[in-house]
């Protein structure tokens, strides 16, 4: 069973500012995604595994590439208990062939019974030390020749690559028998010898040459057939969303606001374009600040009955679904009051000076520098 505590030590918070300083390229989206990373981290240390969750899914809609995310992600996963969810995110970086190794690992303590990869990625390989770049390329050789051979399209590359070997073979061979005749029996006398040997050179360089045009036209013709599966993919990937804003739609006229806004999170706009967009948008801007709304009413509830824990779960909550609504400052402010009375003054502290930052001329920011000075005094 993965320790989620224990794994955490290997998942240190990501210095932004530093990665910008050398990265000065870095894109927005890839920024965004490392700030919510690092919220997620956040919410783990402070025993919020939900909010970590949704954190995590919005930082890889935005960076799809970004295998430390899943990989986190993954073991929240199977922190929670949803081996199925977890076995698939760990998948899903192996097949990527990014971050394969570690992915690999974490299967194995789930208990998975996804051994292909162990078993294919064992044979083949000299005795020795084990690197991470041999392990990794015993991953690569896997699908190379697992997955692509079992297609029809595979299967004839591998023949024809065959071929050629063969040819190549029987070429060099040739040409070895070529030379001890020739030393054998002189020049003189095997000129009948050089002529055959030379004209099965140059029949088999005619085969090998003919093989290789193949190939290549079988190469194009999967290029051209993945293009096309890819095509596909998007446009199946396209429909499931508009799909899916239907059903948050009829969510919303059933009054299941917190609801449709998660639904929301979860799907992101990685799909939609024109009209599909356009839905999406209409729905976020109807959703997301009333669920926001709503979960701070209930943790306001729950914080003046003196439950700052559960409390602080819907403070954080509410700030998933939008933290650009009336209340906003109210509710950060709420949640840095949590932590200091859960006594993670660190968090606190932070919280509290993100208010004075955003929001430096409302109440909040005094009280929040009162705050502040409280802790410190007390320190």
């Amino acid at each position: 069973m993965i320790d989620l505590k224990a794994e955490l030590k290997n998942y240190p918070l990501v210095q932004i500012d530093e990665l910008e300083r050398n990265n000065p390229d870095i894109s927005s989206d890839m920024r965004d995604s490392l700030i919510l990373y690092n919220k997620a981290l956040e919410k783990l240390h402070a025993g919020s595994e939900d909010i970590a969750i949704i954190e995590l899914k919005k930082a890889i809609s935005l960076n799809p590439d970004f295998y430390e995310a899943n990989n986190l992600l993954g073991i929240v996963y199977a922190h929670t208990k949803d081996f199925n969810k977890a076995e698939h995110t760990f998948k899903k970086v192996i097949d990527a062939e990014k971050s394969g190794v570690r992915a690999l690992n974490y299967l194995r303590e789930i208990g998975s019974d996804y051994e292909f990869f162990v078993k294919q990625g064992s044979k083949g390989r000299k005795k020795g030390k084990d690197t991470a770049s041999k392990k990794y390329e015993g991953l690569k050789n896997e699908r190379d020749s697992a997955l692509f051979l079992n297609t029809p399209l595979g299967q004839e590359r591998h023949k024809t690559k065959t071929i050629v070997g063969i040819l190549l073979g029987f070429i060099l061979g040739s040409l070895l028998v070529f030379a001890l005749s020739f030393k054998y029996y002189g020049m003189a006398d095997n000129e009948e010898i050089l002529c055959l040997l030379i004209e099965e050179k140059t029949n088999a360089i005619e085969q090998r040459d003919k093989i290789e045009l193949e190939n290549k036209e079988l190469l194009q013709r999967y290029n051209d057939l993945n293009e096309q599966f890819n095509e596909a993919t998007k446009q199946a990937d396209y429909y499931l969303g508009v799909a899916k804003l239907l059903d948050i739609e009829k969510l919303v006229l059933e009054n299941k606001i917190t609801k449709a806004a998660d639904e929301l999170l979860l799907l992101g706009n990685n799909v939609f374009e024109g009209a599909g967009e356009e839905k999406y948008r209409v729905l976020l801007d109807k959703v997301m600040n009333k669920a926001a709304q709503i979960e701070f009413n209930e943790g306001k509830k729950i914080f003046d009955a003196g439950n700052y824990r559960e409390a602080l779960g819907r403070f954080d909550k509410s700030r998933s679904y939008s933290e650009d609504w009336s209340y906003a400052v109210n509710n950060l402010y709420h949640c840095g009051v949590c932590y200091q009375e859960l006594n993670n003054t660190t968090i606190a502290v932070k919280t509290f000076e993100e208010l004075i930052e955003k929001y430096p001329s409302s109440a909040f920011a005094q009280y929040s520098r009162n705050r502040i000075n409280q802790i410190e005094n007390t320190q």
